[in-house]
């Protein structure tokens, strides 16, 4: 008897079941085994593996998250779900995942988590709770005044995910691009979005008359 990762909680359950005892969810027979380690991808040499998910320092996507005012995380989130459905989930659609990504960022994050757990990249993050956090600060620009700042720290969410996608990629593909460097379009994109966040930070803390 083996134990495997319910693909839907993630809890460790035995591989002799059907279903999952904490969730109720079935469980294919082809789950990542708990205990087994996942070896990396090995090419010839001479064609570099691609990564699993989408490579972006935690720097970089801080920076354009917040100077695009969020809309760098659904890009992110379409590069992510272009990665999953290449490694063996053709019929999703990324773009319409990322566009409506308040319902789909729990499923990209047990993704991101079971094939971290399968290659053995321990500890994982606590997907459930940023997941319910990232969907709370998704309506954070609502609030009144200058409270609606507070929806630029979304995706201060994200980054505990990069940092585990990151450690992901060093497994499977330990000489990829990291995504660290900005190119013009980067820069382009941060220099005028930081001239709208400043104008839209004084525009909030001016008072109303």
């Amino acid at each position: 008897m083996e134990f495997i990762y319910c693909p839907k909680c993630a809890q460790s359950v035995s591989d002799a079941i059907d279903e999952c005892p904490h969730c109720g969810s079935p469980l294919p027979k082809n789950t990542a085994p708990a205990a087994s380690l996942q070896a990396p991808i090995v090419l010839d040499g001479s064609q570099p593996v691609q990564p699993p998910f989408f490579a972006v320092s935690l720097l970089k996507l801080a920076v354009l998250s917040t100077c695009t005012f969020g809309l760098y995380e659904i890009y992110w989130f379409w590069r992510n779900w272009n990665r999953i459905r290449v490694s063996g989930e053709p019929e999703i659609t990324p773009s319409l995942r990322a566009v409506f990504l308040i319902f789909y960022c729990y499923p990209c994050f047990i993704r991101v988590k079971l094939a971290g757990i399968g290659r053995g990249v321990i500890p994982a993050p606590p997907i459930g709770i940023l997941a319910i956090c990232y969907i709370l600060m998704t309506f954070s620009w609502r609030l009144p005044g200058p409270l609606w700042l507070i929806s630029f720290l979304k995706v201060t969410l994200l980054l505990p995910i990069q940092f585990y996608v990151n450690r992901i990629n060093a497994v499977v593909s330990p000489g990829h691009d990291p995504n660290s460097r900005f190119g013009a379009w980067n820069w382009i994109a941060t220099v005028a979005g930081s001239i709208l966040l400043i104008l839209a930070i004084i525009g909030s803390l001016l008072p109303n008359r």
